[in-house]
């Protein structure tokens, strides 16, 4: 990607009226060209929504139906052959179809589900993290690939937007394998964008009319937020809704990654914005994932010290009893070898912390939202102190 490919179009919308959606998603991609220039007559379309799992509409952590119907209906009025797919991490595709109202959608438009839970081994060997990676093999058959993240907050990556969305494309329970694989933020982060490298997505249009906040991608809360954005350069869409959310995109780190391995343009000031003015729509107090500055590379310390002081202040999965509906979705969705969270077993022993490799799936994928994320007593009283002081040693090491 390179900087002539980063523009943002930025379109508020009030609600989510079919009608309006689709004049919206319109008025949005005009300053980029419109969808004919991304689909072609007789190219075969990916649409490719946020479909984490089967969560209804309501909780706002899957892409909108109103939101995949417009852009279904201008990829066909464009001749484009559509297909809509995604693999979530738990569950079935046709599950999740149904439960986030996507069936109707499917049914009015004549687009068909495409399979995507059989992989296919790619050779990547210009990947950082992933040189063989297995994504699903319906991009075989899959011309375009027209990305529809959600804009909501995650618990392990803070954000999660248009990059992100990719990480759909690995079949159902390889993510996990994943997970467990690469238990730093860091390294998961270069595999998303390794993801993107061998997929190629053409176009992202981000859902932000309501997002999520808090703890997400699934157990946050819904917020207002009321725009539609859309852009070719996958890093720059992520950095202007960072900046709609108040959320500084490089203690993202899949931002702060894309920005060490020049994928994509994350500096705002060298984006080219069009269409309505985000300052407007911005949402000063949207309530963002709360996690410690990571100053520890900064200390001079044994990794051992810092393998513990990172322990103490890592958020860690709980059950909440009253909640919990004993369904054993978080348990069978634990990449650990035998699972470290065990829903039948008595309060204190249902998660085992030293097994445990916060990866938060187990949250994530909660039907219930029965788990939450538990800050250990030194996290709550060093938060503030550790934003403090990585600001300083920042102004210090520049």
């Amino acid at each position: 990607m390179n900087d002539s490919t980063a523009i943002v179009s930025v379109k508020a919308v009030p609600d989510y009226d079919p009608e309006r959606i689709e004049v919206a998603l319109r008025a949005c991609l005009e300053p980029l060209g419109g969808m004919g220039v991304f689909v072609r007559p007789g190219q075969r379309v990916l649409v490719k929504p946020n479909l984490i799992g089967a969560f209804p509409v309501k909780r706002a952590a899957t892409t909108h139906p109103a939101v995949v119907r417009a852009v279904i209906r201008l990829a066909q009025q464009a001749g484009g052959r559509v297909k809509v797919g995604d693999s979530p991490g738990m569950g079935t595709l046709d599950r999740a179809v149904q439960v986030a109202g996507l069936a109707p959608v499917l049914a009015e438009t004549g687009a068909e589900l495409a399979d995507c839970s059989v992989p296919h081994e790619f050779e990547a060997p210009e990947n950082v993290v992933g040189r063989r990676l297995a994504l699903t093999n319906a991009l075989l058959e899959t011309d375009v690939i027209i990305s529809l993240p959600k804009l909501k907050t995650h618990a392990q990556m803070m954000f999660t937007g248009a990059l992100k969305n990719q990480f759909g494309l690995i079949p159902g329970a390889l993510k996990s394998q994943w997970h467990f694989r690469l238990q730093q933020s860091e390294w998961l982060a270069s595999l998303i964008l390794d993801v993107n490298r061998v997929a190629r997505p053409a176009l992202a249009i981000m859902d932000g009319v309501i997002g999520m906040e808090c703890m997400g991608p699934t157990g946050g809360k819904p917020r207002f937020i009321g725009v539609l954005l859309a852009g070719r350069d996958f890093a720059a869409v992520d950095t202007v809704a960072c900046q709609l959310i108040g959320l500084d995109p490089m203690r993202v780190p899949l931002l702060a990654a894309a920005r060490q391995q020049g994928f994509g343009q994350t500096v705002l000031d060298s984006i080219q914005l069009a269409g309505d003015d985000w300052r407007a729509i911005r949402v000063p107090d949207f309530e963002k994932v709360e996690q410690l500055v990571e100053v520890l590379r900064l200390l001079p310390l044994p990794k051992s010290a810092l393998r513990w002081i990172r322990r103490q202040w890592t958020a860690r999965p709980r059950i909440i009893g009253g909640k919990c509906s004993h369904c054993g979705i978080c348990e069978k969705g634990c990449p650990v070898s035998g699972a470290a969270i065990h829903p039948m077993l008595a309060p204190e022993q249902q998660v085992d912390d030293e097994r445990c490799i916060t990866c938060y799936c187990c949250h994530e994928f909660c039907p219930q939202q029965a788990i939450e994320l538990s800050q250990p007593w030194l996290a709550r009283r060093l938060t503030a102190f550790a934003d403090r002081t990585a600001r300083l040693l920042g102004r210090i090491v520049r």
